[in-house]
């Protein structure tokens, strides 16, 4: 049997509402095959030389062996596909008109992001320049 394909996710680790969606996400890893990692972090890039200049800040990547870079809406879409757990959104990212509604509302969130991030202890964590497993 083959194990599950490893989902690499590059976000924006200065971003406190970034961080808070991916902490909501990570307990539906079941599999554990989430590997998370900080766009502003040099390693990064050296892990991911296929995103160098992608614009990182302005939305997520997903990366996953054989797969080509999912950003945005598409990037989230592919997370969900990650784990049992999480194939009850597919629905939503998959309804007629999702590949087109679905971008448009991510960048709505994406312009709008540090209106909406926490102030809590949630967001408070230290910058580590490898695979994150605290998010």
């Amino acid at each position: 049997m083959r194990s599950p394909t490893v989902l690499n996710i590059i976000y924006d680790g200065h971003c406190a509402f970034c961080i808070r969606s991916l902490k909501l996400i990570k307990p539906f890893d079941s599999r554990k095959v989430m590997r998370f990692y900080d766009a502003h972090q040099p390693e990064t890039f050296a892990r991911f030389p296929e995103l160098r200049y992608a614009d990182v800040e302005d939305a997520m990547y997903t990366i996953a062996e054989g797969e080509r870079p999912y950003r945005g809406f598409f990037a989230f879409r592919r997370l969900t596909w990650a784990g049992p757990l999480l194939w009850s959104l597919l629905p939503i990212f998959y309804f007629p008109g999702a590949s087109i509604v679905g971008p448009r509302v991510y960048a709505w969130v994406a312009r709008n992001r540090t209106r909406l991030g926490c102030r809590s202890e949630f967001c408070d964590f230290p910058n580590v320049p490898h695979a994150r497993t605290d998010i």
